[in-house]
């Protein structure tokens, strides 16, 4: 209910650090009365990307998020796991240095969900900072760091091993069990 949220050296919200930050919602945002590639176009004219620039990324993200032979195709027709892969290449379309998920594969088979986060971990290694909330517990073993939400208060916060090496059988699920003892 309370508190301040800060970037670096800037108190949010902060219109300057808008072109810094990525957003995937678990719901999709998409228009689907477009195709994959006029929302990309759409989405990229909000971050005042040059036509040249725009349409090289447009390319690069379209490729990562396997959807290259589908950008023509209006978005109505793509299928949950196809909606999904777009909304992730127009969060990182301008290079954020910071992506916020908001459960970013649920409802999405097993064999697209090791593809997502398999691409989530490619962004990561080029150095942007991911945020994921989630309440699919075996999604935090994908993470460094996990804050343990309970009752609106965090009731655990560490690199994920340390908080691990906290539990007898190595689960998320019972660190989050034995941490919401802790504040019942």
């Amino acid at each position: 209910d309370a508190g301040t949220i800060q970037i670096g050296d800037t108190s949010m919200p902060s219109f300057k650090m808008l072109s810094q930050i990525g957003f995937m919602p678990q719901n999709d945002a998409l228009y689907e009365d477009l195709s994959g590639l006029a929302n990309l176009q759409f989405f990229g004219s909000l971050y005042n990307m040059s036509r040249q620039d725009l349409a090289k990324r447009i390319e690069e993200v379209l490729t990562l998020v396997d959807l290259t032979n589908d950008q023509k195709k209006l978005v109505r027709h793509y299928s949950g796991g196809m909606k999904k892969r777009l909304s992730l290449a127009i969060s990182i379309l301008h290079r954020p240095s910071i992506l916020f998920l908001d459960e970013p594969t649920v409802g999405i088979d097993p064999v697209l969900r090791r593809q997502i986060w398999n691409q989530f971990q490619a962004i990561r290694t080029q150095g942007t900072t991911i945020v994921v909330s989630t309440h699919v517990m075996d999604e935090i073993n994908e993470c460094d760091r996990a804050a343990l939400i309970y009752n609106g208060r965090i009731i655990a916060y560490d690199p994920l091993d340390r908080l691990l090496a906290q539990t007898e059988n190595g689960q998320v699920e019972e660190l989050f069990l034995l941490a919401g003892k802790d504040v019942t």
